[in-house]
């Protein structure tokens, strides 16, 4: 028998100190991934933030979901973006994935989307007949420095036993690209003139009000309150000693050796001219939120995140800022760039189809948790 469980806000309290619910084989969220939920500047008590799914009173799946607001025809909606799905493999051929999927659509009232998924999931969404196009984004993955030990695993996941190799080579390697770096830093820093910058956890007014004026088209007007608890409630917990963790029981993010984030106030000439979000997860920076004038000040705005990226010892930018994109696509500063492409998917229980000339942030959905 498939049962179906709902986790609600004003559940959480409780089952953050439900040990057994904890010491299970495999986790279903982590805490601090359930605690930054609870604190959701727009999760009310009654919104859903978790299913599981139970197969003859066993646990065997999950789906994670991630309450947010987003403009619709100038209307301001409540979606759910989907976060997490899993459902263990003995499960196959019992459709517990499909009735987790439908209980969440249909506890929302239809009103879902999904930020990002894999191929096989994105067939699922597609045989469901759910969902529409939200946006498909254009982006770059600009790489300054080696970075083998990353990229070698993902084509052939039997290389992950030769990591101390590839540790090696991308040290030896990124020895010599940093001596050109540093050249390329200086040449940077001149060309910032009259910029200084803050490193924000708060958004003051002046902050506010470049975001106001350069968020008229976004699918997702973020404001003080969110940037606020994206930055004092992370996903991910930064872990030195990652070998120590139990991050082996969460199929998704918990733990990583690095993961931070910059909320940068960008000043030329005392004036407030820009704010961007950036995120680092160990090796690779990625462009979550940009607000500026794309004609007036691309070439500082860009020249801030390759002259960050440098000196946190980044190796690899993703970005999906059009005008940001440009400008790296154009930068002798890379080893290479690579295309980037990024679908989203939407509900279409919203009634819209049309979103061309809707802008979706890099870190819009929960794309900036991960």
């Amino acid at each position: 028998m498939i049962e179906i469980k709902k986790i609600y806000k004003k559940d959480i309290p409780e089952l953050l100190s439900n040990n057994k619910f904890w010491n299970h084989s495999f986790l279903s969220i982590s805490k601090h991934r359930l605690y930054a939920h609870y604190k959701n500047p727009n999760l009310e008590d009654n919104d859903i933030v978790l299913l599981l799914s139970y197969l003859n009173n066993e646990l065997v799946g999950y789906m994670g979901l991630f309450i947010d607001k987003i403009n619709i025809e100038d209307r301001l909606e409540k979606i759910g973006w989907l976060s997490t799905w899993w459902v263990h493999p003995k499960t196959k051929g019992t459709g517990i994935g499909r009735e987790i999927l439908n209980t969440m659509y249909s506890e929302n009232n239809g009103q879902i989307g999904i930020s990002q998924f894999t191929p096989s999931a994105k067939r699922v969404y597609d045989k469901s007949g759910y969902f529409t196009t939200l946006k498909e984004n254009i982006g770059i993955k600009a790489v300054l420095r080696s970075n083998l030990i990353f990229v070698i695993p993902t084509f052939f996941p039997k290389a992950k036993r030769l990591s101390a190799i590839l540790n090696l080579i991308d040290y030896l390697l990124n020895l010599f690209i940093n001596m050109k770096l540093y050249f390329q830093k200086k040449i940077l820093s001149k060309k910032l003139i009259n910029i200084s910058l803050e490193y924000i956890n708060v958004i003051d007014d002046e902050t506010l009000k470049i975001i106001n004026q350069f968020n008229k088209n976004d699918i997702s007007n973020k404001g003080k309150d969110f940037f606020a608890w994206l930055k004092a409630y992370n996903w991910v917990q930064k872990a030195p000693l990652l070998n120590l963790t139990n991050k082996q029981k969460y199929e998704f993010s918990i733990y990583d050796n690095e993961f931070e984030f910059s909320l940068i106030k960008i000043i030329k000439k005392d004036i407030c001219i820009g704010f961007i979000v950036l995120q680092k997860r160990n090796y690779v920076t990625k462009v979550l939120f940009t607000y500026y004038d794309n004609l007036k000040n691309t070439n500082d705005i860009s020249n801030i995140i390759k002259l960050q990226v440098i000196t946190q010892n980044t190796r690899e930018i993703i970005c999906y800022d059009e005008t940001i994109c440009s400008n790296l696509k154009k930068s002798n500063l890379f080893l290479y760039k690579t295309k980037k492409i990024k679908q989203s998917i939407i509900s279409k229980a919203f009634n819209k189809t049309d979103f061309n000339n809707v802008r979706m942030n890099f870190g819009d959905g929960d794309c900036s948790f991960a």
